[in-house]
């Protein structure tokens, strides 16, 4: 039996159409309200068989997925499958004979309303922003509330019944989110360097609150030629001003440089962590 795929929902939002774009028509998609409802599915003891989550990581203008990176950091037996990229286009969304004149309010996921900040200042300088759990929420509740719109997909207008008031408001050319396939069941293969394909790692480190103890952590990996391209410090729980941190590193740890920089990294931090290696594309 294939494994259903959990996503954050509900039907609609940009995470539906990454997980059906990901995996085939036939799969089981299976909505959820927050990143908690994910992982605590995906980690649930009494799954028989291990479900797989697709999850945003990263978005190219508004920057890394707090929610994701604090829950893997809390569910160390989640583990990466894999990373693909996936262009998102924001429209602006509003029951039929709403106009920009008459919005007052407009809903939508946090990072959806901030890759359109610049635009609906232009457009609707004195509307309020409102966020919202997931850009499909917002549409559903722009259908039922009055004078609403909302930030969402093509997809969500179809299934809420909305006019695309204005398409594409997403600032900048370019919009795309990143994400991340997970699993807690472990791989029976170690992943494959297809040709083109880069291999990455993501790991989480957690080192000394003194100066330059970063820059010595890292130091290993520059000596072993190990480019990073992800650095993001989330808080620790129950420890006020104390960080740990995600770092993607451009390594299967296949090479003896790469171990051994690992290796050092470790001795040099109060605790690290390898969440998974995986294809970027």
């Amino acid at each position: 039996m294939s494994p259903s795929i959990l996503y954050l929902g509900p039907a609609g939002t940009h995470s539906h159409e990454a997980a059906r774009r990901r995996f085939s028509a036939k799969s089981r998609l299976v909505p959820c309200l927050s990143h908690y409802d994910i992982f605590a599915k995906l980690c649930a003891s009494s799954t028989r068989t291990h479900p797989l989550a697709v999850v945003p990581v990263e978005n190219s203008s508004e920057g890394p997925v707090t929610q994701t990176l604090d829950q893997l950091a809390e569910h160390p037996q989640v583990t990466i499958r894999d990373s693909f990229s996936l262009p998102v286009q924001q429209h602006l969304l509003a029951p039929p004979g709403l106009t920009l004149a008459t919005v007052r309010r407009v809903c939508s996921h946090p990072q959806a309303l901030g890759q359109c900040r610049d635009t609906l200042a232009r457009l609707l300088p004195r509307a309020d922003l409102i966020p919202d759990s997931s850009t499909s929420a917002a549409a559903q509740r722009a259908a039922h509330e009055p004078d609403t719109a909302a930030i969402a997909s093509a997809a969500a207008a179809k299934l809420h019944d909305l006019s695309i008031l204005h398409a594409d408001i997403q600032d900048g050319g370019e919009n795309v989110t990143r994400f991340f396939t997970l699993a807690t069941a472990p791989q029976t293969a170690k992943p494959r360097r297809a040709k083109g394909v880069e291999l990455r790692s993501l790991i989480h480190l957690v080192i000394g609150n003194h100066p330059g103890a970063l820059l010595h952590v890292l130091s290993p990996f520059d000596s072993a030629g190990v480019n990073l391209t992800f650095i993001q410090s989330r808080p620790l729980p129950g420890r006020p001003w104390e960080y740990g941190f995600f770092i993607e590193a451009v390594t299967d740890w296949a090479s003896a440089p790469a171990r051994a920089a690992w290796k050092m990294v470790c001795a040099l931090s109060e605790s690290g962590r390898k969440i998974g290696t995986y294809p970027v594309t």
